[in-house]
C-alpha cells in the first residue's frame, strides 16, 4: 500500500472492531461526487448504518473522513466524524483540528470507518500499510491526555502522527462525551467519546510518512499562486486576526455589550463581571502560549497557564497546568453560571478535560441544577447535601466527578450525565432546561436566527448556519422573515461544502466560492459554482434525510422549547412565540420544496 499519495481518490481503511480485522480499498466514485468531509462522511454512513440502531450498541458506525484541501492548503485543518448521536439519537456530527488530517493526508486516508465492538478494551495504530491493535485495559478511567501521552510514547515515531483519545466518562458512556485530538482539540459535541467507548475503543492513532509529489497531484504554477494568495489573506489581512490576537474568547466583551451574552442560564443577557474573563483578560494576565493545528499558520490555540498548589505543599510546592479556552467554554462555565473569576473557569475546564466531557453540554447542565435547587425543584436530599449554586465554583468542581461516576442509584447525577433533555423529563423545569432538539446550546441570545438556527440545523449546531452571526448584521438593517431563513438555509449548504473540503469555519471569509474553486482547480478538481452550490443541497438533503429517518421530529423539537426562550431581552427585544411561528411555518414550506421531503 505505500507508494505516491493520490489526491483525489484516497484510500478508505474499514476496520471491525468485533474480530480485530481491518481492509484498505479505493472508492473513486464517492470522491469524485462529494469531495470527502461532511460530504462523504454522511453518504458512507447511511450506507453502513442501518435505520433505528441504538447509538451505543455495536450496530453503531463511526466515519471519519478529510477533505481535498486538507494539508494542500492554510487552516484546511479540519476532520469530520460522523455517527449516531447518543445524546441526541439523531445525526451525530463534529469537527476537530489538531494533526488528525493531516496524518490521515500523509497515510493516504481520505476515510476511516469504525464498526462493531472489540470484545476487549483496545487502541490500535493505522500505518500506511496496515493496523495494529493493542490491549489499552491498562488505561482503563486515564484521563484523555495521560492515555494519548501513554501511546506516544508506545508508539514513537516523530513524524506525522495524531492520537485520539476518550477519558472516564466516554467510557462510562455518558452521552456528551468528547473525544480529544493531540492534547488540545476536541471532538467535542453529540457524544463521539460515549460511541467509541462503547465499541471499547480508548484511543487510536494515525500515521503517515508517504512522500507527496505536488507536481504530479497538482498544476503546480496555478497550485503556488493560490496557495500564496489564501496565505496571505489568512495571514496579511483582518479576515482571521482576530482568531490569533483573542481567539473566539474576543467575543465576549461585544456580545456582552449588545446584551446578548447568556447569563445565569440564559435568563440574562448582561454580564457585569464580564472584563474579568474576557479575551482580553486571559491574553494580559494567563495566556501562556499559543498553538496550532497541522498546516494552520493563525496560532488560534490559546493556552492559559493555571498555576496551583499541592493540597499540602509548601508556597513554593505549586504545579503548572496549561489549560485551552475560548469562548464557548468562558461562556458555559463562567457568565452562565455567574462565575466572574477566569482562574476558576481555568479549574472547571481542567477537571472536566480530565473526564472527557463536552464542556458546553455539562456547562447548560450545571445551570439547569444551579437554577432547579434555587427554585426548590430539587432538594439536599436529591444532591446528596452538596450545594449547587450561581458564582460558587467549588460547588460544581464538587460533582463533577459525581456525574462523571454516576450509577442509577444516584438519580440525580445519573439523570444529569444523560443531559439537560432528562433532568426535565424526571424533575419538570422545562420552562428554563435550555436545549434544542435534546442539545444543549453554543452561547448566543443575539435573536431570532441563533435560535432557529439551533433548531433547524442538521445537528443543532450554532456552526450549522450561524444563525447568530445574522442577527447581529440585521441589527441596523431589517430583512423580512422569509429572506432570514432563505440566508440560513443557504448559509448551511454553503458550510456543507465547505465541511468536505474540509476547512476551518474560522476561514469562511478566506474561502469564498471563487477562492474555493481556484483552490479545487490547481488539484485538478474542476468543479462550477452550480456544482459546488448543488453538491452542499444534495449533502443537506442526505442529512435531512438521516435525521427524519431516525425519528427527528422539527415539531416537536420546537414544541418543547423552553419558555425562557420567549422571554429573553436581545438586541432586537423580546422574542415573541407568534414570530418563531412563522419563522417555523417559512422554514417548513421552503425546506419541503428544497429537498423534497416533509420536514414536520
Amino acid at each position: 500500500m505505500v507508494g505516491e499519495l493520490k489526491m483525489l481518490y484516497p484510500n478508505i481503511l474499514e476496520i471491525n472492531l468485533s474480530d480485530l480485522s481491518f481492509e484498505i480499498y479505493e472508492s473513486e466514485n464517492l470522491f469524485d461526487k462529494y469531495m470527502g468531509g461532511i460530504g462523504v462522511g454522511i453518504e458512507l454512513l447511511n450506507q453502513h448504518l442501518q435505520t433505528g440502531v441504538d447509538p451505543l450498541s455495536p450496530e453503531n458506525v463511526v466515519i471519519f473522513a478529510i477533505g481535498p484541501l486538507n494539508t494542500y492548503f492554510p487552516v484546511a485543518s479540519k476532520t469530520c466524524a460522523v455517527f449516531k448521536s447518543p445524546l441526541t439519537g439523531n445525526l451525530g456530527e463534529s469537527y476537530a483540528g489538531g494533526r488528525l488530517s493531516t496524518a490521515m493526508r500523509f497515510n493516504n486516508l481520505g476515510a476511516l470507518i469504525l464498526k462493531g465492538k472489540s470484545p476487549e478494551p483496545i487502541y490500535f495504530v493505522s500505518y500506511e500499510d496496515g493496523v495494529q491493535f493493542f490491549n489499552a485495559k491498562p488505561l482503563m478511567y486515564m484521563s484523555p491526555n495521560t492515555t494519548g501521552r501513554i501511546i506516544r510514547e508506545k508508539i514513537g515515531h516523530p513524524g506525522n502522527r495524531s492520537v485520539v483519545t476518550i477519558g472516564p466518562a466516554g467510557e462510562r458512556l455518558i452521552p456528551y462525551a468528547c473525544a480529544t485530538v493531540d492534547r488540545t482539540r476536541h471532538f467535542g459535541r453529540t457524544g463521539l467519546g460515549a460511541v467509541l467507548g462503547s465499541k471499547n475503543v480508548k484511543g487510536f492513532a494515525i500515521i503517515g510518512d508517504q512522500p507527496i509529489s505536488l507536481e504530479s497531484n497538482t498544476k503546480y504554477k496555478q497550485y503556488r499562486r493560490v496557495f500564496r494568495e489564501i496565505y496571505k489573506k489568512t495571514t496579511e489581512t483582518n479576515l482571521m486576526a482576530k482568531y490569533h490576537i483573542l481567539g473566539t474568547a474576543a467575543g465576549i466583551l461585544p456580545l456582552n455589550a449588545l446584551k446578548s451574552l447568556p447569563t445565569r442560564n440564559f435568563a440574562e443577557s448582561y454580564f457585569e463581571e464580564a472584563e474579568n474573563i474576557s479575551g482580553e483578560y486571559f491574553a494580559s494576565e494567563l495566556l501562556g502560549k499559543r498553538v496550532a493545528c497541522g498546516g494552520c499558520p493563525i496560532g488560534c490555540i490559546h493556552l492559559a497557564i493555571l498555576r496551583e498548589r499541592w493540597e499540602k505543599g509548601t508556597v513554593a510546592d505549586i504545579h503548572s497546568i496549561a489549560v485551552s479556552y475560548d469562548y464557548e467554554l468562558i461562556y458555559a462555565l463562567g457568565s452562565n453560571l455567574k462565575i466572574g473569576n477566569a482562574k476558576d473557569i481555568l479549574k472547571l475546564i481542567e477537571a472536566i478535560e480530565k473526564e472527557g466531557m463536552d464542556a458546553i453540554s455539562i456547562g447548560v447542565v450545571f445551570a439547569w441544577l444551579a437554577e432547579a435547587y434555587e427554585r426548590n425543584l430539587i432538594s439536599p436530599k436529591d444532591t446528596e447535601g452538596e450545594l449547587i449554586r450561581f458564582g460558587r465554583v467549588d460547588d460544581f468542581l464538587s460533582i463533577i466527578k459525581k456525574i462523571s461516576k454516576a450509577t442509577e442509584e444516584s438519580e440525580l447525577y445519573y439523570s444529569a450525565s444523560k443531559g439537560v433533555e432528562e433532568l426535565v423529563e424526571k424533575y419538570g423545569g422545562n420552562d428554563f432546561g435550555i436545549r434544542v432538539a435534546k442539545l444543549e446550546p453554543a452561547g448566543y441570545r443575539t435573536g431570532y436566527y441563533a435560535i432557529m438556527g439551533f433548531l433547524i440545523g442538521g445537528r443543532h449546531s450554532h456552526l450549522d448556519n450561524a444563525g447568530y452571526s445574522l442577527d447581529q448584521k440585521i441589527l441596523n438593517k431589517p430583512i423580512t422573515l422569509e429572506k432570514g431563513i432563505n440566508s440560513l438555509i443557504n448559509e448551511e449548504e454553503w458550510r456543507n461544502v465547505l465541511n468536505s473540503m474540509v476547512i476551518c469555519l474560522f476561514a469562511r471569509g478566506v474561502y469564498d466560492i471563487n477562492t474555493t474553486i481556484q483552490a479545487l482547480d490547481s488539484l485538478k478538481i474542476n468543479r462550477t459554482e452550480e456544482e459546488l452550490l448543488k453538491m452542499g443541497m444534495e449533502i443537506q438533503r442526505k442529512r435531512l434525510q438521516f435525521k427524519y429517518a431516525e425519528g427527528f421530529s422539527l415539531i416537536e423539537a420546537y414544541q418543547r422549547f423552553p419558555k425562557r426562550f420567549t422571554e429573553m431581552m436581545t438586541a432586537h427585544g423580546f422574542l415573541e412565540k407568534e414570530t418563531f411561528d412563522k419563522l417555523l411555518t417559512i422554514y417548513s414550506d421552503e425546506a419541503e420544496k428544497r429537498y423534497t421531503i416533509k420536514v414536520a
